[in-house]
């Protein structure tokens, strides 16, 4: 009996233990929901609702595909911030005041990154004073610094342009690569001198020749990165004619002028013929007096004889 009742308690346990598990597990299965099954046939709107809700085919949601869109500008943007470009312009303004135009130029210079490279000036007619100045600023800021100079006068010409050195930049990075492992190579043959003494003459001198190309590169890098960071404007500034109102004099005055011109004209004219008849009359008076002088010995013989 004892047994039986053993036995009976090992079967009451195990089924309570089944029937544990079976609970457990039945809410994790109800949590799963079925798999949606697409119908064999939907309508057109239907398909439209499950494509934008991003199901396709039986009901499976659909990856989330590349916005190529999206990909595109920023692969436009990488390239064009990769370019090198040098900008220049040139622009021609009448003001009405030479100096307060060119201290405003200086100072657009310098609120837009740059500063003021060259400047010239001189007077012309009715005093009026005219010159350019030569200004550099930062690349980013041309478009803006050309917008406020412009708002300095009267514009009368302009001219903007582009110069893109990407390629000339590229292959100058090229050779400057392959020269510096060429000049790596060459000190590591010094550095062992395991080679024989003229080979390493001749490493030492091409080490050399290497290096100094090596600086001229570095040198011309240079030069187009400051062309590149900054971009050059040219500015010619001119100040206006005076516009002088005609009076009642004023034919009277022309006249007076016209008289004058026509004078100082003709007095060029005798001074350019004198000039010119000068020594051929010079000559004349001397031959005249010889030819005077022959004539008096001859009358002179004539009266002896």
């Amino acid at each position: 009996m004892e047994h039986t009742g053993g036995v009976r308690i090992v079967t009451l346990a195990a089924a309570l233990a089944v029937s544990g598990c079976m609970r457990d597990r039945a809410p994790q299965e109800a949590a799963v929901p079925p798999p949606t099954m697409a119908p064999a046939r939907m309508s057109a709107q239907q398909a439209e609702k499950m494509a934008s809700l991003g199901y396709v085919g039986k009901g499976a949601p659909a990856a989330a595909a590349p916005n190529a869109a999206a990909v595109q500008p920023a692969g436009l943007e990488a390239m064009a911030a990769a370019r090198k470009l040098i900008r220049t312009g040139q622009i021609t303004l009448v003001v009405e005041s030479y100096l307060k135009a060119s201290d405003e130029v200086k100072r657009i210079a310098e609120a837009n990154g740059g500063y003021l490279a060259e400047a010239q000036a001189q007077r012309g007619a009715q005093d009026r004073r005219h010159g350019s100045l030569t200004i550099r600023v930062d690349a980013t800021r041309f478009d803006a610094a050309v917008a406020a100079i412009r708002g300095l006068g009267d514009v009368r010409s302009e001219n903007v342009g582009t110069q893109d050195v990407t390629k000339a930049y590229a292959d100058l990075e090229t050779r400057l690569k392959v020269k510096r492992e060429t000049a790596d190579r060459l000190r590591e043959i010094l550095r062992t001198r395991t080679a024989k003494l003229s080979d390493i003459l001749e490493a030492e001198r091409e080490l050399a020749r290497v290096t100094e190309e090596i600086e001229q590169m570095e040198g011309e890098r240079r030069f187009y990165d400051q062309q590149v960071a900054l971009s050059t404007l040219t500015v010619t500034l001119q100040e206006p004619a005076a516009i002088v109102e005609a009076g009642v004099f004023a034919p009277l005055s022309e006249a007076m002028r016209d008289s004058l011109r026509v004078l100082s004209a003709s007095l060029a004219a005798v001074v350019y013929l004198t000039v010119f008849l000068a020594p051929w009359l010079v000559i004349a008076w001397i031959a005249w007096r010889i030819v005077r002088r022959i004539r008096a010995r001859r009358a002179a013989a004539a009266v002896q004889t």
